[in-house]
């Protein structure tokens, strides 16, 4: 009996897909080499027991891999071989990034939508967001469907081509949805195009919507999402923030006097009510392994901050408003000092002063 593989691995597969993976073999062990391309990622030796031989906990080495080398698709290559590191057979395990169990074929779902689990979301005006989908040897239209008010009052709506794409490889894409730019393409259509109230992006056979809104965000966090690319979330929060000084105190020369002193300051948000679907996009902040203050054409030019602490309860009632809860601080120990310029657009008072009592 050759050795063999006996588990079934699909052309595409979701890395929260890979969990046993099984062999059958008449060696009382085989050497097994996790590799991409030239890269030798992973060795292990397992032993054979009644024929069979079995490798686990897969999936945490190819993510691990993945996030360092910030990687949203590889073509691993796995080998076994005999005890003198001869090569017995190999075979392929094409791996698109997700943290989540997917149970849908990961060929249809990762290159027939973009990769976000939010495919419908609130947007603020004027905002810019991020949208990343796998895509193989194709080429295409990005459109966007606008629904717009107009000067005189009335409701449009028009499909307008933002850009054409193309694509000759298997990778990733991320494209910058501008809500200004957006604006000005269909103003070039309808001269009298006032405000977006909606746009749903299109390219290919994926579909993502957003939904304007005036109201500012309180909270801005750039982070990766289950698919490890980068998304922006908006929240309408209350935060508190919290300082607390740990020093010691000394007395020298009748004078007192501090040292060894350390601040830890820590922001406590709580949202203002979401929709189910809202609290558990959420979720995946909580869970993501690289989350950013703010907004930035490049996201790794943003201040890094970890979750340290978060409640997000999520029932079926009707009647219960969904609000989530959690606390972020600065990665750096030292504190920082949060200012930056504002638009008139992003001022929290914009109308004149009036005196309401003389």
């Amino acid at each position: 009996m050759a050795t063999s593989l006996i588990t079934e691995i699909p052309v595409f597969v979701f890395s929260s897909q890979l969990r046993e993976i099984e062999f059958s073999t008449d060696l009382d062990k085989v050497i097994i080499t996790l590799e991409d391309g030239t890269t030798e990622i992973f060795r292990t030796t397992i032993y054979a027991y009644e024929g069979k031989a079995s490798l686990i906990n897969i999936v945490e080495i190819i993510e691990n891999y993945m996030i360092n080398n910030d990687r949203v698709f590889t073509a691993f290559t796995m080998y076994y071989r005999k005890a003198d590191d001869s090569i017995i057979d190999y075979f392929n395990i094409n791996t698109v990034f997700c943290t989540h169990i997917i149970n849908d074929d990961a060929v249809i779902l990762s290159l027939t939508n973009f990769l976000t689990s939010m495919l419908s979301r609130r947007v603020p005006r004027h905002y810019v967001n991020t949208l990343s989908m796998l895509h193989g040897q194709d080429n295409g239209m990005l459109k966007a469907h606008c629904v717009f008010t107009t000067s005189d009052n009335s409701t449009q709506n028009t499909i307008i081509e933002i850009k054409e794409l193309w694509t000759d490889d298997i990778g990733v894409m991320s494209l910058r949805i501008d809500y200004n730019e957006i604006l000005s393409l269909v103003k070039k259509v309808y001269a009298n195009a006032d405000r977006l109230l909606s746009y749903t992006i299109e390219y290919n056979g994926r579909f993502c919507t957003y939904y304007v809104v005036d109201d500012m965000p309180n909270v801005v966090f750039t982070f990766k999402n289950c698919f490890n690319v980068y998304e922006e979330i908006y929240l309408n929060a209350v935060t508190t923030t919290k300082t607390e000084v740990n020093r010691s105190m000394a007395i020298s020369q009748g004078r007192h006097s501090f040292y060894d002193q350390s601040v830890d300051k820590t922001y406590e948000v709580e949202t203002a009510p979401m929709t189910q679907a809202e609290a558990e996009w959420v979720e995946q902040l909580f869970m993501s392994h690289s989350v950013r203050l703010g907004t930035a054409t490049d996201p790794d030019t943003l201040p890094e901050v970890i979750i340290t602490d978060s409640t997000c309860e999520i029932d079926d009632n009707d009647e219960k408003l969904h609000k989530v809860k959690f606390t972020w601080q600065f990665v750096e120990h030292r504190p920082h000092l949060q200012t930056s310029a504002r638009t008139d657009e992003q001022r929290i008072f914009t109308e004149p002063y009036n005196h309401t009592f003389n």
